[in-house]
């Protein structure tokens, strides 16, 4: 009797394993046999799910994305305090295995879409839902839940980018000594960090 093959498995198998050799060996080092080899497939099992390296890499980015996506949503749950929003925002960050995978992941496809302006724009659209969800909880008028959602952004993506380059400095005391300096900027009043 053949085998069953769970073939959204499969998939999602292949573009877990292609982002982790994006995030140890680079974009340009990732092909079909290094994610095969990865993976305990053949090549060809790969090329049955994915017929090219750009549709392959190109999986792996929006199951990185959707991750990164999801641990947003679960870290900033609403009606939070000051010290909650930074305990919430530090856990986005690439504080354990799992994070700096995704996050070197992130940063690689960033490099690409400076480059490439297809990978540019479906950056840019990540960009878009990462910052429509932290506005919708920072909300506190018209426009200044997305200023607020827009520096939030600029911060996590600076210490994100930090951790991974510098990761001795920045030891998880710091990084939450760093969103705590940072939240009278992003909340001059207190009071308005609850929704």
């Amino acid at each position: 009797m053949p085998k069953l093959v769970d073939h959204d498995d499969r998939r999602s198998r292949l573009a877990e394993a292609a982002a982790d050799v994006i995030a140890g060996q680079g974009l340009d080092a990732t092909g079909l046999r290094e994610v095969a080899r990865a993976s305990d497939l053949t090549t060809g099992a790969v090329t049955h799910y994915f017929t090219s390296k750009a549709a392959l890499i190109d999986a792996a980015y929006d199951a990185v994305m959707d991750r990164l996506l999801d641990r947003q949503a679960e870290q900033l749950p609403g009606g939070v305090t000051p010290e909650a929003v930074v305990a919430q925002l530090a856990a986005v960050l690439p504080g354990d295995a799992a994070g700096v995978r995704d996050w070197r992941v992130w940063l690689a496809f960033s490099a690409r879409a400076i480059v490439d302006p297809g990978m540019q724009q479906r950056h840019r659209s990540y960009y878009a839902r990462i910052t429509a969800g932290l506005a919708a909880e920072f909300a506190r008028g018209s426009d200044d839940g997305k200023a607020v959602a827009d520096l939030v952004v600029a911060i996590l993506d600076g210490l994100g980018t930090r951790m991974l380059l510098e990761p001795g400095d920045w030891p998880p005391d710091r990084v939450t000594a760093t969103l705590a300096r940072a939240m009278p900027v992003l909340f001059p009043d207190p009071d308005e960090v609850m929704p």
